[in-house]
């Protein structure tokens, strides 16, 4: 890995070899977290910016949220706590507003453009409807809204700075050899019941999940609320089945990624989505944890 930092001025820097390095991803989370501590003979100027390279493909791209120097016995180490780009729309409040056939333009010009994105991806084209932009909502709140309302796709920001509102390119990682592995039966995840109003305003249109061993676990779903019945019962159904791998190497980025490989006596899992991971590298060398989710039969 070599990393780069930016100052504020524009001015870039090698940061030299790290001490220990983590990269934190969890799809609930829009920004990854990148937390770097690096030796040193003298204080750091302020950095703003962080860039991380691996095999010459740019691997991290983000804000410095902390930069700590420590002294201890060991010498003078600087710490940097990072988040990936998806923080400039977590920290910058948005202007309220009722914006009338919204699109990503509008957005961009209005909302994101400003924070210092490098450019975006996506449906550009008006919308039907109006769009309320609530006081103390965050930019990357009403550019989630946008995104799920209008163009059926949940944002993401890839590690250059540029925005992209359209599907996850399709990406798939062989996991291996792994080293522990943990599964586990999260029952307390499956629905047995969906139950949809209709127009008429009653809850009377049942969707049917397999029920738990034999608990009862029911949601009900309003015309307002715009979910799909079928889709919950099947989130329910992934949530509950979760594999937990730790393999050496480095597997990233993991955003959208199918995982394949084979824990053993728990057998071959194929082509499960990664909801988190973790990448550790210190002086014990390297690992990649990946939780994954939706296993079949005994866990794959």
């Amino acid at each position: 890995m070599t990393f780069w930092g930016e100052l504020p001025q524009g001015p870039e820097m090698l940061l030299g070899e790290p001490l220990s390095v983590e990269l934190l991803y969890d799809r609930d989370a829009p920004a990854d977290q990148l937390t770097a501590v690096f030796p040193a003979e003298e204080p750091w100027e302020a950095l703003s910016v962080v860039r991380v390279f691996h095999e010459g493909k740019l691997l991290f791209g983000g804000i410095v949220d902390e930069q700590n120097a420590v002294l201890s016995e060991s010498g003078l180490q600087v710490e940097l706590v990072c988040r990936s780009w998806e923080a400039l729309l977590l920290d910058n409040e948005a202007q309220p507003a009722v914006l009338r056939s919204p699109s990503l333009e509008a957005l961009w010009e209005k909302y994101l453009k400003p924070l210092g994105l490098a450019g975006y991806a996506g449906e550009k084209g008006a919308q039907t409807g109006e769009m309320t932009v609530e006081k103390g909502m965050s930019c990357w709140e009403v550019l989630e809204g946008f995104c799920q309302d209008y163009l059926g796709v949940s944002p993401w920001v890839d590690s250059s700075g540029v925005l992209h509102c359209e599907s996850l390119p399709e990406s798939r990682v062989e996991a291996g050899p792994v080293l522990w592995a943990e599964f586990s039966l999260l029952h307390c995840k499956q629905l047995s019941t969906v139950w949809q109003q209709s127009y008429r305003g009653t809850y009377d249109t049942p969707f049917r999940g397999g029920a738990s061993l034999g608990i009862q676990r029911q949601r009900y779903v309003s015309m307002e609320d715009g979910r799909d019945p079928r889709a919950l019962l099947q989130e329910g159904q992934r949530e509950s089945r979760l594999l937990i791998v730790e393999c050496p190497g480095l597997y990233w980025p993991v955003r959208g990624a199918l995982a394949s490989g084979q824990a053993g006596p728990l057998g071959r899992f194929v082509d499960l989505p990664v909801r988190a991971a973790r990448y550790a590298r210190n002086s014990r060398g390297e690992r990649t944890r990946l939780t994954l989710e939706g296993g079949t039969g005994v866990c794959g």
